[in-house]
């Protein structure tokens, strides 16, 4: 009896790990590394549906929060290192898996097309990574919203989750052939020396002046993925979370037409010191504005403000100051409160005090929540000076580099 009892507490103990480690199993975001496309049907007229099928699914599966896409350079070099080519890993499920796990992708996307004379056949192999098992996904069409409807196919497979990439209002023909006439893209960058993108491959760096744009010309018409990498200081913020990230575009070029981007890409510091200051203010009340019982009146204020934090909820903030004597000495007592909007919020206090007729400065700090008051109050020639800032806790400058 004592066996069986052990044994139940042991099958019990068991399903509770694995129930606990459900939860962090289901939070994993699978990642994918997409290679180039192989043009089956040999027919050079139609090379460029190759960069133009790879863009398109790039730019969906990579619009995702649940799904990654590896870095292509890292696929690259794992390649280059192994001496592998992109022909030998898109037909064999063995070679794809273990170019994958080392390039840190779970799921190895590869492909072919062959043009069908009015359309396109698109065949997609995804490889896992772990097992060489491979799954594939198979359509035809003359539109790119069926090759958006075979990202869609993807996310399902590797989400679980429905996906809707297509647009009934884009029908444009996929197959264009020659004599449709290529387009361009011009890059506007203040960055200097940035490494420039086009549909993951390496095409140049930006010139520097951001009146003279770098140019990517003989484009074939079609959606085109841009993307602009300098180092790990520069790039876009991405909000509310706060996570950092190159710059990257989409970018739809027409037939005989120049499309025109602006490169966001700035250093990281210039995007989180504003996000970081909250509020701020300087208010200088001279002695002769005084009032007996009532010293400096104008050093008396009450500021409310908002903000979203990191997982996008709003956060009220209220701060307000009230001047008094206290004895021969002007105190100056701050009130802060800060929480979600709805809850009762955080609260500090802090107290600020001169002898009223001497020169001097003393300052204070006091944080509520994931904010931060900052005073000063200064006497100098007689008059009051306050300098006051509040600031949010949960970023820095520099954090990325943490």
């Amino acid at each position: 009896m004592k066996e069986r009892k052990s044994v139940t507490r042991a099958l019990l103990a068991f399903a509770f790990a694995i129930a606990t480690l459900a939860p962090a199993a289901a939070q994993h975001v699978p990642a994918i590394a997409i290679i180039e496309m192989a043009n089956a049907g040999m027919d050079p007229r139609v090379d460029y549906l190759a960069s133009m099928i790879q863009g398109i699914l790039a730019f969906d599966l990579g619009s995702r929060n649940d799904i990654s896409l590896v870095d292509r350079r890292n696929l690259d070099a794992v390649l280059k290192e192994k001496e592998l080519s992109l022909s030998a890993i898109g037909q064999d499920a063995d070679s794809a898996a273990a170019a994958g796990r080392l390039a840190g992708a779970d799921w190895l996307l590869s492909g072919e097309y062959v043009f069908m004379g009015s359309d396109v056949l698109v065949t997609l192999s995804l490889t896992d990574s772990a097992t060489a098992k491979r799954v594939v996904f198979r359509d035809r069409g003359s539109t790119e919203n069926f090759i958006h409807g075979l990202a869609e196919q993807i996310v399902l497979r590797l989400t679980g989750k429905q996906a809707a990439f297509a647009d009934p209002g884009r029908t444009r023909s996929l197959v264009s052939l020659r004599d449709e006439t290529p387009g361009s893209i011009a890059l506007f960058s203040p960055i200097i020396r940035a490494e420039v993108y086009l549909d993951d491959q390496f095409v140049g760096y930006t010139t520097g002046d951001e009146t003279v744009p770098f140019v990517m010309d003989k484009l074939t018409p079609g959606r085109h993925r841009v993307r602009v990498h300098l180092d790990s200081n520069f790039g876009v913020v991405k909000l509310p979370e706060v996570s950092f990230h190159d710059w990257e575009t989409a970018a739809d070029v027409e037939p005989d037409k120049r499309a025109t981007l602006r490169d966001e890409t700035r250093q990281f510091n210039d995007y989180l010191y504003p996000l970081i200051e909250l509020g701020s203010g300087s208010i200088r009340a001279p002695d002769s504005e005084s009032k007996p019982g009532e010293p400096a009146p104008k050093l008396g204020f009450t500021k409310e403000l908002g903000f979203q934090d990191r997982k996008g909820g709003e956060i009220e903030v209220r701060v307000s100051a009230r001047p008094r004597l206290t004895g021969t000495s002007l105190s100056l007592d701050f009130t802060l409160s800060a929480g979600p909007e709805g809850q009762e919020p955080a609260a500090s206090s802090l107290s600020i005090a001169l002898p009223a007729g001497e020169e001097g400065r003393k300052e204070g700090e006091a944080e509520a929540g994931i904010v931060k008051l900052g005073a000063s109050l200064e006497r100098s020639q007689d008059s009051w000076s306050l300098d006051w800032s509040i600031e949010r806790t949960d970023i820095r400058q520099n954090m990325w580099s943490e």
